[in-house]
């Protein structure tokens, strides 16, 4: 019974430690990724990216500036899902709001076209290839996992600051 325990302990051991791992691997792997993207870019590119995150984050602070406290409650309602939460702060912003959102909408699409132009052919294959290999290492959801803890990883490093 003794050696049934251990043998259970050192497989479970083993099947954590190999999980464990593999998300190393695989959290390196995106790192190296993106990290060759970055090393590819021009000092421009690298500049007008910052531009763009501060413009990002000062529109934002603008717009958590503009609203209520009721409004500001919903963030926080927990009794809510993300969805529910989302739909009624939808409805609860005023004119002036959506136009601040419509407006940091479009400025982010202008910022993305903006830098769109200044890529080089080699930069737009790079981005090519790193998909291609996304896509052959992991399946559709699993990407769009990795993007979306890739996303709350920067928001909450950006909120951190």
């Amino acid at each position: 019974m003794k050696s049934i325990k251990i043998i259970a302990l050192v497989v479970f051991v083993l099947l954590v430690g190999i999980s464990s791992a593999e998300a190393q691997q695989k959290q390196n792997r995106d790192k190296s990724i993106n990290k060759a993207a970055v090393e590819t870019m021009t000092k421009e590119q690298k500049q007008l990216i910052q531009e763009q995150r501060d413009r990002i984050k000062e529109k934002r602070e603008l717009f958590r500036a503009s609203l209520t406290k009721a409004q500001l409650a919903l963030f926080d309602n927990n009794d809510l899902n993300r969805q529910e939460r989302h739909d009624a702060l939808m409805k609860s912003l005023t004119e002036t709001q959506k136009a601040l959102m419509q407006e940091h909408r479009l400025s982010v699409q202008e910022s993305r076209q903006a830098f769109r132009n200044t890529m080089t052919a080699e930069q737009r294959q790079q981005i090519r290839s790193n998909m291609q290999v996304n896509r052959e290492t992991q399946g559709g959801n699993e990407l769009r996992e990795t993007v979306k803890e890739q996303r709350k990883l920067r928001m909450n490093n950006s909120t951190g600051n």
